[in-house]
């Protein structure tokens, strides 16, 4: 049930993501010839106007189809490619707009309504008693026993590690929550750790926050998805740049199937961190289109940027052929992080 109600949230954002066109476009009296629920093929349809509103097989999102989007009708002044370079803008830009709306309107239902506290671990060190017990990054402490202590669900970081110090016992009992599943751990505290390193050799975060007020709710919200948008920029340039020195560095990178069993895991540990989750993801989508990639809004954006600048349209045909391999390329690149998530998922 975790995984389905994870599909149908990432298939909601990519569906406002072409909500945003479609509404921009209709909004400019664009003909909008379709626009559909999943992707073909087709289920079924209805017209109404010039629209057809479809559902379709795949539900992994939807899209839209404008006339002369794609220079089909390349002499038409009623075409998409021949309409003004502000009119292209917005619809094009308006999906991205739309991310970061969502984005922010679920950080700001969460704020609303708060996150229940735990203990999360958020590193786990190479060699180290925490790591031989198979722990692992996103494993929430539901419990744990330590030195004749016991704590309950929710943990404090300081008391727990504080009696791991001193405990002369070195036996440790844990119970620990992992992709909706409760399991006991048991581990010996190391007397002597790695400087920078602790007994067993994890981090520990304190997760969870109270419910805010509405308007300050809407506020912090919004400085969420700013910050969280510097952070997707600043680590796209690490990706970016590192790769000519580290190609390694895109194993580090999270496909579709990895962002499912991420946001699994949120899910389990209450519907408001999977909301959180989602949130992040659709602001991630919005800053990732704005790049100007063929194919991505941001590319298609820089077409029509180049287009003002030197008065002169850029062939439908040699749009198609960048757009065209643009798309081949990000499916290659999706191809191999989806492998990359699958072989992870094996190994671990």
């Amino acid at each position: 049930m975790d995984i389905v109600l994870v599909i149908l949230g990432l298939a909601l954002l990519i569906l406002g993501h072409e909500f945003g066109h479609f509404s921009a476009a209709k909004f400019l009296k664009m003909k909008v010839e379709e626009f559909g629920i999943g992707f073909p093929p087709r289920l079924f349809g209805k017209k109404k106007g010039e629209t057809i509103y479809s559902v379709n097989a795949l539900p992994f999102g939807g899209f839209v189809k404008i006339y002369g989007e794609d220079g089909e009708e390349n002499g038409d002044s009623e075409a998409f490619l021949n309409k003004s370079f502000w009119q292209k803008s917005v619809v094009v830009l308006a999906g991205i707009v739309m991310n970061f709306l969502i984005g922010w309107v679920m950080l700001a239902i969460v704020l609303m309504i708060g996150t229940a506290p735990h203990l999360m671990i958020t590193s786990v060190e190479s060699n180290s008693p925490a790591m031989q017990a198979g722990l692992k990054t996103g494993d929430v402490i539901k419990g744990a026993e330590v030195g004749g202590r016991v704590f309950a669900d929710p943990i404090s970081d300081a008391e727990f590690a504080t009696a791991v110090k001193d405990a002369s016992d070195p036996a440790i009992q844990l119970t620990i929550l992992r992709n909706g599943s409760t399991m006991q751990v048991s581990l010996d505290k190391r007397l002597n750790p790695p400087p920078g390193q602790g007994a067993i050799g994890v981090g520990l975060s304190e997760i969870g926050m109270p419910p805010e007020p509405f308007f300050q709710s809407l506020s912090d919200a919004a400085v969420e998805v700013w910050n969280f948008s510097l952070l997707i920029f600043g680590g796209l340039w690490v990706l970016i740049s590192g790769i000519f020195v580290n190609p390694s560095v895109v194993n580090e990178v999270a496909g579709p199937v990895g962002i499912v069993v991420l946001a699994s895991n949120a899910t389990s540990i209450g519907i408001a961190y999977l909301v959180q989750l989602l949130a992040l993801i659709s602001v991630n989508l919005a800053v990732l289109n704005l790049i100007p990639f063929p194919a991505l809004d941001g590319g298609r954006f820089l077409i029509f940027v180049i287009e003002k600048m030197r008065k002169k349209k850029i062939s439908s045909k040699v749009q198609l052929a960048v757009n065209g391999a643009g798309f081949a390329l990000l499916i290659l690149l999706m191809v191999f992080v989806t492998f990359n998530d699958i072989k992870n998922l094996v190994i671990h």
